[in-house]
């Protein structure tokens, strides 16, 4: 698609389409039939896919212009592709449309790193998309990323009012506390995050609190569970991380603090010891699933040593859970999900491989608030810090969103117009590539019987 969109005159629409669907054909793993029993085809393939593979990667090798070369290939991988769908229809309990249907439809599933303030253009994305008609099937998200998320996945018809209602409504001494209090679930820090206080009625379904299985779009949510082996201290050390910067009534802004160099030192200690260290995708099973939207969202933005969040509230339904995902997973706390996935699109894939929404033909775009920057003054250590489990993720990615501006990490709670700002930028780092996006998304024509 890409070579096509460079020189889009060489190929007519109807090789083009013939191409495509000769790769999305080789590529299916599984199928939904009409029963809604999923076939596994990955298998009986093989053969063909190797085929497919052999005739296509030298013609569209570094060295070769354009689609031409691939295109003299494909009168031999039409007949064989024909061939080989008789062979399923036959062989295997698939309908003919449910086939067709995962071959050339893609679903557009998008992830949205974590960084602090750096991530509130994301909406800036999900606008333009609305916009577009660009409908995104599901998502997933770490700390910013999943509390900017939240809002898009809450209606499938998207609305912007409820973002402008939130950067309104958050205030500094309103969303961040500082006071001696008990810690359940969440690793104690000096600032305590209060999400429900600021956006509390604006997540809401028939008068309780929405859970991740209420979103009209599927949501994923990253967390970093922490066992007994990665607490290097004990816990009250990081309760008082802080305690010389702030003190209660008087919340110091985080973007004042000159503790960043000891930060990444508790960080790197985390990190020292992966092993100890859980991912936790809430909304992946059924579980957590069943956990509040905003809790989930709170405990991936919870940051080692400075902000906590908790359930202290009298909530028998939610610390079941939590107290059965804690027994389960062998975790004792919860932290920001950054440590373990900071741009969950390997969650996001693994969920539509399980079938969540029904195909398995996903697009997957990757957007990162937290790409490295020697600018970014003593983030740039913690960037690099969270760089490899990144990295890990970009091989699920079809494309790769690294926002060029955006807000300090340290601008938690920005103006209304900061945030529009925000949106401006990303929107603007994103438009150049809503061709692609939009042609991968556009169905490939069925290929016809002979």
């Amino acid at each position: 698609m890409r070579r096509h969109l460079a020189r889009p005159g060489d190929l007519g629409p109807d090789l083009l389409d013939a191409l495509r669907y000769v790769v999305s054909f080789a590529r299916l793993t599984q199928v939904r039939n009409r029963e809604g029993r999923d076939v596994t085809v990955a298998d009986v393939l093989t053969a063909h896919r190797e085929r497919v593979v052999d005739a296509l990667q030298p013609r569209l090798g570094p060295r070769e212009d354009g689609l031409w070369p691939a295109v003299r290939a494909l009168p031999e991988l039409v007949r064989a592709t024909r061939a080989e769908r008789a062979r399923l229809l036959g062989a295997l309990p698939l309908d003919r449309d449910s086939l067709e249907a995962e071959v050339t439809h893609r679903q557009l599933v998008i992830a949205a790193g974590g960084g602090g303030g750096g991530g509130y253009g994301y909406a800036g994305a999900y606008t333009l998309l609305h916009r577009r008609g660009v409908q995104p099937e599901l998502l997933a998200g770490t700390s910013i990323g999943a509390l900017l998320s939240m809002f898009r996945a809450k209606t499938r018809i998207f609305d912007g009012a409820p973002l402008v209602a939130a950067a309104r409504r958050l205030k500094w001494n309103t969303i961040f506390r500082v006071m001696e209090m008990e810690n359940r679930y969440g690793l104690p820090a000096t600032l305590r995050l209060y999400l429900r206080s600021a956006l509390g009625t604006l997540f809401e379904v028939d008068g309780r609190p929405m859970t991740l299985a209420d979103t009209q779009i599927p949501l994923l949510i990253a967390v970093t569970g922490i066992t007994v082996e990665a607490l290097k201290h004990d816990l009250s050390y990081y309760e008082h991380f802080l305690d010389d910067v702030v003190s209660p009534g008087k919340v110091s802004r985080v973007g004042r603090l000159r503790r960043i160099g000891r930060w990444v030192t508790v960080l790197r200690e985390f990190l020292s010891e992966p092993e100890a260290l859980k991912e936790v995708v809430f909304g992946a099973d059924e579980l957590t699933r069943q956990v509040d939207v905003l809790d989930a969202a709170g405990f991936s933005a919870a940051v080692p040593g400075v902000i906590h969040y908790d359930v202290l509230r009298d909530d028998q339904r939610t610390r079941r859970i939590l107290d059965q995902l804690y027994g389960d997973r062998g975790i004792t706390r919860l932290t920001e999900g950054g440590l373990v996935d900071n741009l969950p699109a390997r969650a996001a894939y693994a969920e539509v491989m399980k079938g969540r929404i029904t195909r398995r033909n996903p697009f997957v775009l990757a957007m990162d608030c937290f790409s490295p920057k020697p600018s970014s003054l003593g983030f740039y250590a913690i960037q690099q810090l969270v760089r490899p489990n990144v990295q890990a993720n970009l091989k699920y990615a079809h494309l790769y969103l690294p926002l060029t501006r955006r807000l300090s990490p340290m601008n938690l709670v920005p103006s209304v117009r900061q945030v529009s700002q925000a949106m401006r930028w990303t929107a603007e780092d994103l438009e150049p590539h809503m061709p692609f996006i939009e042609e991968m998304l556009r169905p490939i024509r069925v290929l016809p019987d002979a």
